[in-house]
């Protein structure tokens, strides 16, 4: 940690004596830690970003500091992380590796949280969003966003990289992943319809979050409701239905992620409910019929590609996402798939 205390002592005008570092987040792309400053007392949060994921920095940060500014000026009910500088006035500070490292205020008495273990937790991290879309998407509103993930909702172009990286896989990955590997083969038709939706442009352009995952709230720590929308480095022009497959993706998921049991049923309909109708909160007025109509069919197609997105990534040689253990990505792929199969069973 003594690198991370050396890094922070580049934002703070402290001495490194007074600064205490420990690791925070759920996240599989950055790397987070809490920096607290002993002699005044305030807690930072420190972030080193993936710069293989995230190539150009500068539309990042800009987009950052842009949505951060546009929520602060805005009639916008919460809690907002600010930005702070390097002592030389740098949004973004580069190590010796040129990764790039940036600095926030912490958001006080808040927790974050990797699972919805009831329906008015679901809800209220949906509510959360609906909140953010409501405001981002403000016709009095506009904001100028840089492009940081080309093709991060292009379907198309994530099956075609599943089927590059199967084509490419050792047979060891091959032999290993057979089960899921037929799973999503039967299932590639699936995403058609959104696909063609997109095509034709009948899905209207938002500025969507593009990462709602429930840890991406923050919670008052005892009262249990959301005081943030954190994470704003996914901020883009796309579709909400996107967003809100993603959130059924990581509200309704009673099994984590990272789990290692495989087969086991995983999927809530009572936070599904729950999840629907916080989003639609703050946004029942807001959305178009065709999006409403929609929102189900939303579920089923997101899941699906981030099992596509897992199960690319461990014939790949796990390349983009952070792992734990070996085959880490093939067990995210299993309980994607689980969460798929409830799903299509429930609607």
């Amino acid at each position: 940690m003594e690198k991370v205390r050396q890094i922070a002592a580049k934002f703070l005008p402290t001495s490194l004596t007074d600064i205490c570092v420990s690791e925070i987040g759920h996240g599989l792309i950055n790397a987070t830690y809490l920096i607290t400053d002993s002699k005044t007392n305030k807690d930072y949060v420190l972030q080193k970003i993936n710069n293989t994921v995230f190539k150009d920095v500068n539309a990042l940060s800009h987009n950052t500091n842009s949505v951060i500014a546009f929520l602060k000026q805005s009639d916008y009910p919460l809690e907002v992380s600010s930005p702070i500088p390097t002592q030389d006035n740098k949004p973004l500070f580069l190590d010796e590796n040129n990764d790039p490292w940036r600095m926030f205020t912490y958001i006080k008495d808040s927790v974050s949280l990797t699972k919805a273990d009831s329906p008015a937790l679901a809800f209220e991290a949906a509510k959360a969003f609906s909140e953010f879309y409501q405001v981002m998407n403000s016709p009095s509103g506009e904001i100028k966003l840089q492009p940081v993930l080309p093709d991060f909702i292009n379907f198309e172009k994530r099956i075609l990289d599943y089927k590059t990286a199967l084509a490419g896989a050792s047979e060891e990955r091959k032999t290993a992943s057979a089960s899921v590997v037929q799973f999503v083969n039967d299932h590639l038709e699936l995403p058609n319809a959104w696909i063609e939706l997109q095509k034709n442009g009948l899905l209207p352009k938002r500025i969507i979050h593009a990462d709602p995952k429930i840890s991406n709230v923050l919670f008052h720590e005892t009262k249990r409701e959301a005081i943030a929308v954190i994470d704003l480095d996914t901020v883009m022009e796309g579709t909400l239905l996107y967003d809100f497959g993603d959130m059924i993706r990581s509200y309704t998921n009673t099994t984590a992620d990272e789990s290692t049991i495989s087969g086991q049923a995983n999927f809530d309909p009572e936070l599904f409910a729950a999840a629907k109708k916080g989003f639609l909160s703050s946004l029942e007025k807001v959305l178009e019929p065709i999006e409403k109509e929609n929102l189900d069919y939303a579920a089923k197609v997101v899941v699906f590609i981030q099992a596509i997105r897992f199960l690319t990534d461990y014939l790949s040689g796990d390349v983009y996402y952070q792992i734990s253990f070996e085959n880490h990505n093939l067990y995210r792929t299993v309980n994607q798939i689980n969460l798929l199969k409830g799903i299509l069973a429930f609607c």
